[in-house]
């Protein structure tokens, strides 16, 4: 059941990065199970956000979406 989840999670990554690893990181699911599984879990979701974000660009709006809050935060801070 929980190998069928952490599988689950993996298939939410883009499709060139579970070309790449899927086999070795379901190796190293079924090499650790014996001792938990929470770690491995914690690490997939921090592995799906870096590989979304980072790969797909989404990087890129969130830094513009940011630095214009800031711009606009001082202008009318400036301004009053």
């Amino acid at each position: 059941m929980t190998r069928r989840l952490y599988r689950g999670l993996i298939r939410l990554h883009p499709a060139s990065f579970r070309r790449e690893f899927e086999a070795e990181l379901l190796w190293i699911f079924d090499e650790m199970s014996a001792t938990g599984v929470a770690r491995l879990f914690t690490d997939g979701l921090l592995s799906l956000v870096r590989q979304w974000v980072i790969r797909q660009g989404i990087w890129k709006a969130i830094a513009a979406a940011t630095g214009g809050f800031l711009y606009i935060s001082f202008a009318l801070k400036i301004a009053s």
